[in-house]
């Protein structure tokens, strides 16, 4: 399996963007959606060492499991949570902001109450996430004073035909016997049998 893409190339990038988030600045992050979660496991390092906290908002608990109502409706329920709580100075990651809040096919159950959550307490410093290929609504884009854009692909995707080809090990070759002539062997049996029995009740 191939080595996950370095992000060596955003040193830089993860620098400013920890800066912004420490000055409680909310941040968008436009980039490939495969660079969501290696992005944000640097920068929560990055904040750690600044001793400031950070919650990564993807549905499941600490043991990995979503509610009964899937990713979507337990993320809600946790932004619910905390924009209501007292936790102040706490970097909220949303690493499916663009599924939720996408209205490509028109408003959501979802969406129309993930913008009033994003927007209820001021204090609440997001980090959002957005593939390119998801556009938001503007009513989204506004909570975040900060954005970011990874140009570069997570995996570029390749034809086929630039794989080498999988050696297949040569089938054993399998000899099948022609099927014996019974026919003509019956009809010998029956042959001999009746001249056997011409001789026993003296046929000539």
């Amino acid at each position: 399996m191939p080595a996950p893409p370095s992000l060596t190339p955003f040193a830089g990038l993860l620098a400013d963007l920890t800066t912004d988030l420490r000055r409680t600045e909310c941040c968008l992050v436009v980039c490939d959606k495969g660079w969501t979660l290696p992005l944000y496991a640097a920068l929560k390092e990055r904040l750690r060492a600044a001793n400031v906290k950070s919650g990564y908002l993807d549905g499941r608990g600490s043991d990995g499991a979503t509610g009964e109502g899937g990713v979507m409706l337990s993320t809600v329920a946790m932004m619910r949570y905390v924009v209501r709580a007292e936790s102040d100075g706490v970097i909220y990651a949303l690493p499916h902001l663009d599924v939720m809040t996408t209205v490509e096919g028109g408003w959501t159950t979802i969406s129309r109450e993930v913008v009033p959550l994003l927007y209820e307490n001021p204090l609440t410093v997001w980090l959002g996430f957005q593939d390119p290929s998801l556009p938001l609504p503007d009513v989204v884009t506004k909570v975040f004073t900060r954005r970011y854009v990874i140009a570069e692909k997570y995996r570029e995707l390749k034809p086929a035909s630039e794989f080498a080809p999988i050696p297949v090990a040569p089938l054993p070759s399998v000899v099948i016997p022609p099927p014996k002539d019974t026919g003509s062997r019956a009809e010998e049996e029956n042959t001999e049998g009746g001249e056997q029995a011409d001789e026993r009740v003296g046929l000539e």
